[in-house]
């Protein structure tokens, strides 16, 4: 594979700086044949997910979504769609029924911020539905710097477990240690906020379609949540 006919400047960043670590972290673009390759938007529409990178240590694999910058609101592909169509009518003045990729490559010409604002590959709930579909420990979201403690909050009232690229060879220990049967907490500490989060040993005790229908209710919940802010946010 032509990683970098296929990857953004940012992940290629991601990537260099991955090859780095104490652990084997190598690029990827598939989640097979680990795991199921597709997951289910907010809308519950089946879409392929495809993560950056892969860790593999002795007892566990890991595979890691690297992010630069702020995750935004759309809780399916749909609602993304739907704003990146709007956006190029009102600026072009032509047909909205262009499909996805048409849309998101005009706007990475004409106006990156505005496509980062709205791409699905940027949300909150893509990377939530791909989490609750895998599991944390399977799937995490690794920020190039610290999120602000407004996005960070967010993130974690949500439900979604993240870390840093200075903080990715903590989060990978966490998750090796488990396998062992040792459940230490990883830890996300900046000067505004602390963030933590440990792996639940009553998991190993449950099914992989009990876990993972758990992290899908808690999933959906947190939609819900955010639908209802959202309105209450208009409301005023």
């Amino acid at each position: 594979m032509n990683i970098a006919s296929t990857t953004s400047a940012s992940e290629r960043t991601a990537l260099a700086f991955y090859a780095t670590l104490p652990v084997p972290v190598k690029p990827t673009q598939t989640f097979a044949p680990h795991l199921p390759i597709h997951y289910r938007d907010g809308a519950g529409v089946e879409l392929e997910g495809r993560p950056d990178a892969i860790c593999t240590q002795p007892m566990s694999y890991t595979f890691i979504e690297s992010k630069n910058g702020v995750l935004n609101h759309h809780s399916d592909k749909e609602s993304s769609y739907w704003a990146l169509q709007q956006e190029y009518a009102l600026r072009v003045r032509g047909r909205i029924d262009q499909p996805y990729n048409v849309l998101a490559s005009h706007f990475q010409r004409t106006n990156p911020v505005f496509l980062h604002d709205n791409a699905w590959n940027q949300s909150l709930y893509k990377v939530l539905a791909l989490q609750a579909e895998h599991g944390w420990q399977r799937y995490i979201v690794c920020f190039k710097r610290n999120p602000s403690k407004r996005d960070a909050m967010r993130y974690a009232d949500a439900g979604l477990v993240f870390c840093t690229e200075r903080t990715l060879a903590d989060m990978l220990q966490t998750i090796e240690l488990a396998q062992h049967g040792f459940f230490v907490p990883f830890v996300l500490k900046t000067r505004t906020y602390g963030y933590s989060v440990t792996p639940d040993h009553a998991d190993r005790g449950r099914s992989v379609d009990d876990v993972r229908a758990s992290d899908r209710a808690k999933f959906e919940n947190a939609i819900i949540t955010n639908m209802v802010d959202a309105a209450s946010s208009h409301a005023f």
